[in-house]
């Protein structure tokens, strides 16, 4: 159902694109041949840059195209910069043949952002930089945040729409996840809009070309990051291979730890890299003893359980041979241990267990709660919140689990689970059957 409501989202946002431009002709002044002139430059510009573009983890386009798209709203914040954006966001797109829908759509909703964005600056004071005007620095200010916001909003209802995430999380992920860069891009912007207004296209063309190089450079390190991860979910995907009801488990685990790392106020680095353990947590499993094991549709028996125990010293192993990845090994090493140091392999408690391995356990716990085995079904929401209730203190770090219990942040992981669970599924081979759950940790085991 949430598929088929994207055309109306597209419909709205076309709407209100034209709606923008109406208020801006009916409020903006007449522009001018230099404002013509300004706005080819720099749509040309932004045409290059959309034209370099990549694709973001997320679905959504990376793109420095609002740099030049932004400087000439303040060169010539006028009709004359909407629509010649709105030529150059369609040939990009009619250029890379997407489909009409998304054509329609990707160009709406700059035009939307960029129209408003420009009216809110005018609204505000401000004046066209041709001229020798200076900007004022608070409308300037409004009209970046406008843009990035609409434009943001707009992409992100697409996106909650096509993968059944929410708007306003995924909203919030994407103004948070890019704040230093939307911080950055300020001087920037001002920068571009300054050197064309006092010394013309010709010098401003000397500093776009080295900018458009530099983010040429950045596709290229992008596109191979990209492909390394790609290649890390496949290795796991083929691992996981062996056992169905695991099947899909180290992707979700990952999925959970990114919301549980957030949750407890890291930055993005620091949660990119739990994520990447979280992906890797279990690896060791690709040695040969385990893969019986793995197949056995019932409950392990106490020395099938000891030998299980060992994946996680050999996880560890395995991610330390990569040295780019030295930094997961302890996280990867001690994600079964427990705050009260029953767990495993060293026995290890409270914070001495990295943070990274606490975030992990608790992820990988909700996984292993909330999908079936042969043994039991899968929990409900308010069961698993219970038990991770009654084993805060025990098996997880208190803290982190009162800040993953709350309200907010219980709706937000249910959600997560809600989507791993439809982007990697179960396999179920094995007939279920229903005695008592085992204990936590024994849960936790395959």
């Amino acid at each position: 159902m949430s598929r088929e409501r994207i055309p109306r989202i597209v419909e709205t946002v076309a709407a209100g694109a034209a709606l923008a431009l109406a208020a801006l002709v009916a409020y903006g002044d007449a522009p001018t041949g230099a404002h013509w002139q300004a706005a080819v430059f720099f749509t040309a510009f932004g045409l290059l840059a959309s034209l370099l573009g990549y694709k973001t983890a997320g679905g959504a386009a990376g793109s420095i195209g609002f740099l030049p798209f932004l400087s000439v709203a303040l060169i010539a914040p006028n009709i004359a910069a909407v629509l010649t954006v709105g030529v150059s966001i369609l040939v990009s797109e009619l250029l890379v043949r997407r489909p009409a829908q998304k054509v329609v759509f990707n160009v709406a909703h700059i035009v939307f952002a960029h129209a408003t964005a420009i009216f809110v600056y005018l609204a505000m004071g401000g004046e066209p930089m041709v001229g020798g005007n200076s900007p004022s620095i608070p409308a300037f200010i409004a009209m970046v945040a406008v843009f990035f916001a609409i434009n943001k909003l707009a992409v992100s209802t697409v996106i909650a729409l096509s993968t059944g995430g929410e708007t306003r999380a995924i909203w919030m992920r994407s103004m948070r996840g890019s704040a230093v860069y939307d911080l950055l891009a300020f001087p920037l912007i001002l920068f571009f809009a300054s050197v064309y207004a006092r010394a013309g296209w010709q010098m401003a063309t000397g500093f776009v070309l080295p900018v458009l190089m530099m983010r040429q450079l950045y596709k290229t390190t992008s596109a191979l990051h990209k492909v390394n991860e790609e290649l890390l979910q496949l290795m796991v995907a083929a691992i996981e291979a062996r056992d169905p009801y695991t099947s899909g488990h180290s992707q979700r685990v990952s999925m959970y730890a990114r919301v549980i790392a957030r949750v407890v106020g890291l930055n993005g680095r620091v949660i990119e890299r739990i994520t990447t353990a979280a992906l890797l947590h279990d690896v060791g499993k690709i040695h040969e003893e385990f893969a019986p094991i793995l197949r056995k549709p019932g409950r392990l028996t106490e020395d099938e359980y000891e030998v299980m125990k060992t994946h996680s010293a050999k996880s560890s192993v395995l991610v330390g041979k990569v040295s780019q990845f030295a930094d997961l090994v302890p996280m990867v090493h001690a994600h079964h241990e427990a705050w009260d140091g029953r767990g495993y392999p060293n026995g290890t408690s409270g914070s001495d267990i990295p943070l990274g391995a606490r975030i992990i356990a608790l992820a990988d716990t909700i996984d292993a709660m909330t999908t079936s085995r042969p043994y039991r079904r899968a929990m409900t929401s308010d069961e698993v919140r219970a038990e991770l209730t009654r084993e805060s203190g025990h098996q997880f770090d208190p803290v982190i689990c009162r800040k993953l219990l709350n309200d907010i942040a219980w709706r937000e992981i249910t959600r997560e689970i809600a989507v791993a669970a439809s982007q990697y599924p179960v396999s179920r081979e094995h007939p279920e059957i229903t005695p008592e759950p085992p204990r936590l940790l024994q849960m936790r085991q395959h």
